[in-house]
């Protein structure tokens, strides 16, 4: 799972030099998302999925969008509603299902690396 952060329209410039840094490793796994912002972080997963799916991601449907405007008590302490809380367990369930479909993949990648 990654959790960002919508900064100016899109993902914080951190988070891709992260995924680019270990690029290697994200090869044949699932990832889910959790965003946050004025609209739930929804520009910054949509600028993600491109770059997961770059770096050999299987990015899942679901995602958990939460909103600084009405998720949060008093603008300080989030506060789950059943949307996230239902948004959460699909994009689980999702991921889950994902990582073990792409896990003969990964062995037949680790089999290879190690032979060579």
């Amino acid at each position: 799972m990654l959790v960002t952060p919508e900064y100016n329209g899109g993902y914080p410039g951190v988070l891709k030099n992260a995924l680019d840094h270990v690029f290697a490793e994200w090869v044949d796994k699932a990832v889910g998302f959790v965003s946050y912002g004025v609209n739930g972080g929804a520009r910054a997963v949509a600028q993600l999925r491109g770059v997961c799916s770059t770096l050999g991601m299987a990015d899942v449907g679901y995602q958990v969008t939460i909103s600084v405007l009405t998720d949060f008590e008093h603008d300080a302490t989030f506060v789950p509603g059943d949307r996230n809380t239902d948004a959460l367990h699909k994009t689980l369930d999702q991921v889950i299902a994902w990582t073990t479909a792409l896990a003969p993949l990964r062995a037949t990648a680790e089999t290879t690396l190690v032979n060579s």
